[in-house]
């Protein structure tokens, strides 16, 4: 199935984006904050430093709503900020860049591996009631990770395609602060794979909302708005462990250890290059039906306004960039500031460089991702704004 596989999509139908948004905790967490938590130690012995973290993996501080110090998550009452929080708030601020009012929408779909509920997608039951969506929208939750707005976008688009006119609000958030603690501290400073302290290191709190809408398209008229949206997956690479708590593992007072996230950073950097490299080869192929009947020009980097790598690390991105040939001043780099946000990180950078002016209508941008999801997953979507 390629990304022309929605023939309708920019042929009769547009699916353009009309508004973005996002949210991060206002608070910064350096590296020394972190370490002096964890306290993680090299195969020598010889403890972890900040300059290692930022040489290794190019993050210099991440936002969290977690005090290390103290060892304590906030309670909601207390004003800590949970998944739920962190989706409500970019979704409100999307909503009102796209001027739309929340009973307007038609589809919600929720990408994330944090949500506050776990069962029967209990969590839409609060970003239901505080947005104040129609009771008959469309709920859909995405439980996937880095990779997974490429099946956000997806199903936006076969949603507005065959429902035309429709709006989607397409949300993606993370929040391993919720996962952080004093009772879960031992797993993961001592877990067997001498990596539990890496995911406190990489993944942070943020949320990324965008509004897609869908018209009958002006045949008189070029097609803009999302022109093209694929994926692939590997069910055989397995990139972020978390056992406890399903009908295998349901949770018991012997597999606390099960419940903390676990990321296995060597394959992460084995496999993000040349599933990066695949997304590329995909944009190329698709290029000739989906996007060159836009912009009239056979492929060329230079084409591309903005490219939205995910954040993994500032290292892998890096190194994609110049693999792939990318425009260095054409490729945010957010990760060494906001930490990896999962799936929500392409869309904070979209809304940010919209918002500054960086981006406008009649670009076009391309998104590019790799991550965890039915193993591994990895993706593009391109859209002209």
């Amino acid at each position: 199935m390629t990304g022309s596989a929605i023939p309708r999509l920019a042929s009769e139908v547009s699916v353009s984006l009309v508004g973005a948004g996002s949210y991060l905790p206002e608070r910064r967490v350096p590296n020394e904050e972190i370490l002096e938590y964890l306290h993680p130690v090299r195969p020598d012995g010889r403890p972890l430093d900040p300059e290692w973290v930022v040489k290794h993996l190019g993050i210099n501080e991440r936002r969290l709503d977690y005090e290390f110090g103290g060892s304590r998550k906030r309670t909601r009452a207390e004003g800590g900020m949970f998944d739920g929080d962190l989706a409500l708030r970019a979704s409100r601020s999307a909503l009102a860049d796209a001027g739309i009012e929340a009973d307007d929408v038609d589809v919600l779909i929720h990408v994330s591996t944090t949500p506050d509920l776990i069962a029967c997608e209990d969590h839409f039951r609060f970003l239901v009631t505080e947005l104040g969506l129609r009771r008959d929208a469309d709920l859909v939750h995405h439980n996937l990770g880095c990779a997974g707005l490429a099946s956000g976008f997806r199903t936006a688009a076969w949603s507005l395609v065959s429902t035309a006119p429709a709006t989607a609000l397409v949300v993606a958030s993370n929040c391993p602060s919720g996962y952080f603690g004093p009772e879960v501290h031992d797993y993961y400073y001592e877990h067997q794979s001498g990596l539990g302290w890496l995911a406190p290191l990489m993944f942070a709190d943020g949320a990324g909302a965008s509004v897609w809408r869908s018209v009958s398209r002006d045949q008189s008229q070029a097609p803009t708005g999302l022109l093209s949206v694929r994926y692939e997956t590997s069910p055989d690479i397995g990139l972020v462990s978390y056992p406890g708590g399903g009908c295998l593992h349901h949770t018991s007072a012997s597999n606390v250890a099960d419940h903390v996230f676990l990321m296995d950073g060597v394959k992460v950097a084995e496999v993000f290059p040349p599933l990066m490299a695949r997304d590329f080869e995909m944009l190329q192929e698709d290029w000739p039906t989906t996007i060159k009947p836009v912009t009239g020009t056979d492929f060329d980097v230079d084409t591309v306004a903005r490219w939205y790598l995910h954040q993994a690390n500032g290292v892998v991105v890096r190194q994609a960039i110049e693999m792939l040939g990318l425009p260095p001043d054409r490729v945010p780099i957010t990760v060494d500031h906001y930490g990896n946000t999962s799936a929500a990180s392409t869309l904070i950078m979209l809304d940010e460089d919209r918002r500054a002016g960086r981006v406008n209508e009649g670009d076009l941008v391309v998104f590019m991702w790799v991550g965890a999801g039915n193993g591994a997953m990895n993706g593009y979507a391109a859209a002209v704004l």
